[in-house]
């Protein structure tokens, strides 16, 4: 399998918003409570399984300890997720992710408004302590969607540290979308697979497309509030069907970017299916085309 090494198959012409990249929906949930918990391994894990997209958002404890969060509910530290990032780099060299990391959005519960923090130094620290973002973040490009994998492979640099108010040191407000609808991602699974590419007929960039194919639990819509694993085991059956409408598609395969979802090392089929759209997106290297495809096969 080819999963800890997918990105030497691609192309240095391919642009980086052209690229199919499988993407982690609050990656940084994998310690929480059952009600908050959208992953189930660390970040080293989900990247072997293929993920190169992180997401992580940040809340500040009492103490002043940087955890992860989702909401309220609190998680692993930052500084462990930090070291399971390093061990990437570390152990390989040649894959390059993008790190979406901010603090947790504002929460709104009825008058109430909650507000979440992580002090910029404190994160600036943790990221410069393990991840070097001075040596190692790729910074060097004016528009997102000009930016080739070749770019980067001869920057040398491993990642883009994603963060719309660049509140840190070497981060960048990259162009991207994320859609979501309340009634959408609220639908039962067997109606979310029918809608959920409705988004690339109504949203286009040309920066990032960061399209999450998991459902979003309220009480106000049609699957109510259930843990994200009982969704996810829901949803599996027709994963490929959503998938499927994308790579028939002609319009909905050039928008395929990052394309996201819980539960991303439950086993390698999301990440299967989400990296075979780039040999029809011809993103692979021709000359490597069948060994990407025979080494995505894991059953």
């Amino acid at each position: 399998m080819i999963y800890t090494g997918w990105m030497s198959f691609i192309r240095d012409s391919a642009k980086l918003n052209e690229i199919v990249i499988p993407g982690a929906h609050n990656a940084g949930s994998y310690s929480m409570k059952k009600l908050a918990k959208c992953q189930s391994d660390d970040l080293k894990t989900q990247f072997e399984y293929g993920v190169r997209q992180f997401c992580l958002r940040l809340n500040q404890s009492r103490q002043g300890a940087i955890y992860l969060a989702h909401g309220v509910t609190k998680g692993d530290l930052f500084e462990n997720a930090l070291k399971s990032i390093k061990s990437v780099l570390d152990l390989y060299p040649g894959e390059f992710l993008l790190l979406d990391i901010r603090e947790y959005q504002p929460q709104q519960f009825g008058p109430v408004t909650l507000k979440y923090r992580a002090d910029p130094d404190k994160v600036n620290a943790l990221l410069e302590k393990y991840i070097e973002p001075s040596k190692n973040a790729f910074c060097e490009f004016e528009n997102i969607g000009d930016v080739t994998l070749g770019d980067i492979r001869k920057s040398g640099k491993r990642y883009i540290l994603i963060n719309e108010a660049q509140s840190y040191k070497f981060s960048k407000n990259c162009k991207q979308i994320l859609p979501w609808d309340k009634k959408i991602n609220g639908m039962k699974a067997e109606n979310f697979k029918n809608h959920a590419t409705d988004f690339f007929d109504t949203c286009h960039t040309d920066g990032l497309y960061w399209f999450q194919t998991q459902q979003t639990p309220n009480p106000s819509t049609e699957i109510g509030v259930k843990a994200p694993e009982l969704l996810d085991m829901r949803l599996r059956p027709y994963f490929g069907e959503i998938i499927d409408k994308i790579a028939r598609t002609p319009e909905y395969l050039k928008q395929a970017n990052i394309i996201a979802g819980d539960f991303m090392t439950r086993d390698y089929m999301k990440c299967e299916l989400i990296l075979r759209l780039n040999l029809l997106k011809n993103t692979v290297k021709q000359e490597l085309a069948d060994e990407f495809s025979e080494g995505l096969k894991w059953n």
